[in-house]
C-alpha cells in the first residue's frame, strides 16, 4: 500500500528556502536536481515508509538523507507520511529539534 505524502507549512517553507538558495548561489539546474532527488526519495518513502532512521528526540519522527547537506524529517500517521522539516546538516546541530542535544 502506497502512503500519501503531506507537507507541513514549515516543511514547504524549508523546501522553498533550499531551492531559492540553490538558484541564487548555484543554478536553476542544481535546484531542479535537488527537487527531483526530493520527489524521488518521497516516492520511495510512499512505498517503504519505515526506511528512515528514528529520531533520537522523538521516536515518532524518522529521517532520510536527501543529499549530503540536507536531511528530511517525517512522521507516519495512518496512511500518511507527513513531511515535517528539511534540515541543512551544515547548521549547528543544536538547531535541530528532532535530534538529542538540540
Amino acid at each position: 500500500m502506497a502512503y500519501t505524502i503531506e507537507w507541513t507549512g514549515g516543511a514547504l517553507e524549508d523546501m522553498r528556502k533550499v531551492l531559492e538558495y540553490l538558484v541564487n548561489h548555484w543554478s536553476y539546474k542544481t535546484a531542479d536536481e535537488f527537487e527531483e532527488i526530493t520527489l524521488s526519495r518521497l516516492d520511495t518513502l510512499a512505498d517503504t515508509p519505515l526506511i528512515g532512521i528514528t529520531s533520537s528526540a522523538n521516536k515518532a519522527v524518522r529521517s532520510i538523507l536527501l543529499t549530503k547537506h540536507n536531511k528530511l524529517y517525517y512522521q507516519i500517521a495512518g496512511n500518511l507520511i507527513i513531511v515535517l522539516n528539511i534540515f541543512d546538516t551544515r547548521q549547528n546541530p543544536s538547531k535541530n529539534k528532532f535530534e538529542q542535544g538540540s
